[in-house]
């Protein structure tokens, strides 16, 4: 069977798991750690509206890793989504307007911030070994970027001193 690119990528919900997630900036722009408060009140928000736990996480200047666990599986795209808009919405005019005049025509047609990429990554953890592989990749991921000695070093991170 190949590959047909015009099928529709599914994403996997069920209930009682914990899902690893990466969201990244469009064009890996640096505004995550600049704009920490508007992207934690982001989370404040979204955690006013859905029920879910942080088991960890990490935000580096341009992207972000996290393991949540919803308490209803189908709801972590939402949470995801409402993220994404209450960190944009809460950024200045100027910065949004600069990512807006950024992308291509059709991207702007379909309504696209430019402030994030569209997708996002998910895999859904499937036993210990998987969830203590998913920690230490957030822990350390400070740490490959050149950002920390340490993951417990990096100042925006669950795992910080």
């Amino acid at each position: 069977m190949g590959y047909n690119v015009s099928m529709k990528y599914r994403r996997i919900y069920m209930d009682g798991y914990s899902y690893f997630l990466t969201l990244v900036t469009q064009g890996r722009r640096p505004l995550l750690v600049e704009h920490i408060d508007l992207l934690r009140e982001a989370f404040r928000r979204s955690r006013q509206r859905y029920v879910y736990r942080i088991e960890a996480i990490v935000v580096l200047p341009d992207h972000l890793h996290m393991i949540i666990t919803p308490r209803v599986a189908s709801e972590y795209s939402h949470i995801v989504r409402h993220i994404k808009r209450g960190f944009v919405y809460g950024l200045p005019k100027a910065i949004r307007d600069d990512a807006k005049t950024a992308l291509s025509t059709a991207k702007y047609r379909r309504s696209h911030s430019g402030i994030w990429q569209e997708r996002f990554y998910e895999h859904t953890i499937r036993d210990e070994k998987d969830w203590q592989d998913k920690m230490a990749y957030i822990r350390d991921n400070p740490v490959k970027h050149g950002l920390a000695e340490t993951g417990n070093a990096w100042p925006y991170g669950s795992f910080a001193d």
